[in-house]
């Protein structure tokens, strides 16, 4: 009993749940509402006009949680870690109610945009992911770090997968499709994680050395030329990848697929089984393969998965190209990996705030840039951004191959050999 009340897996398996079930609801609300502004508008204009939501509504997700989250970062390393996980699921928890008001009050859908400011006001995913991290990391060695943090993801993606399926189903019940039950189940899930994180889950205390050990040591000597070369492959990578999947999105709601909330939640589990095959390919290839060829590989499956998709004209091609995307998921662990063999230990959280916040920063820059040229494109080739996407990513190959150089000056330890 002791252990399961030590465990975080449960909080990041009811928030990743809930997250699943808003995320497909607020989509074909989106679409729904878009369909209804205006008579006889086209596919295209529907299409559209979800990109431009989309647009506002992603920048405020990454934008707004950066100064909070660091703020609950420097807050929780004073008092209780307990702060990076009850606020921002709070914040979730309150930001995702705006979605059930919407739909009972028939407000617009722009409101959700306030919902959204809120949850980035209580640090929103950057805070939260911190938390689960940081508790992950101070109940772990250093011999297991690795894969405990992967086992984190590997347990949200299981749980984002779990939660596709079953999203489309939910939505289709009852009240004419309007996404009541599934938002009342998401908000429930929401509520349980705050809960637990808040009155169940026991939390790991840090004595002052442990504090001292883990803060960041400026007189460390540090590769600084490693590690400008790992963030700019992870955010070059992370920009096409991202812009990718935000267009996938939106693609398959339009003909010649024309996917309703069943097979959008189909769709949604095909791409988080990615994160089951990557977990596999990673744990095999690591004994045989050096990091940079899994972080090729991963860059190469994605890649080709988005060219293929470009084309897609039928639901099975869909489920095809996500196959060949089946290790997408490899190279951003690999490389965070890879970036704790060239820092030192006690740099890990001032390293890893800086990885995530410049990942955030290049989230706001992948969604300007494909929310914007997708609706220009959609006239003459709708699958331009995904083929623009597959482009950028392949660029990340650049700087992995000058890091791999790199090491191979100082010397550098392969992930199966932690």
């Amino acid at each position: 009993m002791w252990c399961f009340l030590m465990n975080v897996a449960p909080v990041v398996i009811f928030k990743t749940l809930a997250e699943s079930f808003y995320e497909a609801t607020l989509l074909m609300v989106v679409y729904s509402r878009c369909n209804g502004t205006r008579d006889n508008i086209t596919h295209n204009g529907m299409q559209s006009e979800s990109a431009q939501f989309y647009l506002i509504y992603y920048i405020i997700s990454y934008l707004v949680p950066l100064l909070p989250a660091m703020f609950l970062g420097n807050l929780a390393d004073r008092s209780s870690y307990k702060i990076l996980t009850v606020i921002p699921l709070l914040g979730y928890l309150l930001g995702r109610s705006f979605l059930l008001f919407t739909e009972i009050f028939e407000l617009p859908i722009y409101v959700m945009f306030i919902g959204n400011t809120i949850t980035g006001l209580c640090g929103g995913y950057p805070a939260y992911w911190t938390g689960i991290s940081a508790i992950t990391a101070l109940r772990s060695t250093n011999n297991n770090r690795s894969v405990r943090l992967s086992s984190m993801d590997f347990t949200s993606g299981m749980a984002a997968l779990l939660g596709s399926i079953l999203s489309g189903h939910i939505f289709m019940v009852k009240n004419n499709h309007t996404g009541l039950p599934i938002t009342v189940l998401c908000l429930t899930l929401y509520t349980l994680s705050v809960v637990y994180s808040a009155f169940i889950m026991k939390y790991p205390s840090v004595t002052g050395s442990e504090k001292k050990r883990l803060l960041p040591s400026p007189s460390e000597e540090k590769d600084m030329r490693a590690i400008f070369y790992l963030f700019a492959a992870a955010n070059i990578f992370y920009l096409g990848m991202l812009g990718g999947e935000n267009v996938i999105s939106l693609f398959v709601l339009k003909p010649p697929l024309s996917w309703d909330a069943v097979w959008v939640g189909y769709g949604n589990a095909a791409a988080n089984m990615m994160y089951f095959t990557s977990f596999l390919g990673v744990l095999i290839g690591s004994k045989y393969l050096s990091d940079t060829s899994l972080i090729h590989i991963g860059i190469v499956s994605n890649c080709a998965g988005m060219v293929m998709m470009a084309s897609v004209n039928q639901t099975y091609l869909f489920f095809v190209a996500r196959g060949v995307m089946m290790f997408s998921c490899v190279p951003l662990p690999t490389m965070r990996s890879q970036l704790s063999k060239v820092t030192d230990e006690a740099s890990y959280g001032y390293t890893f705030a800086w990885m995530q916040s410049s990942t955030a920063f290049m989230s706001v820059i992948s969604t300007i840039v494909f929310n914007s040229v997708y609706p220009i494109t959609l006239e003459w080739y709708s699958g331009f951004c995904l083929l623009l996407s597959a482009g950028i990513s392949l660029l990340s190959m650049l700087p992995t191959c000058f890091f791999h150089f790199r090491m191979k000056q100082i010397g550098y330890a392969r992930i199966s050999e932690e």
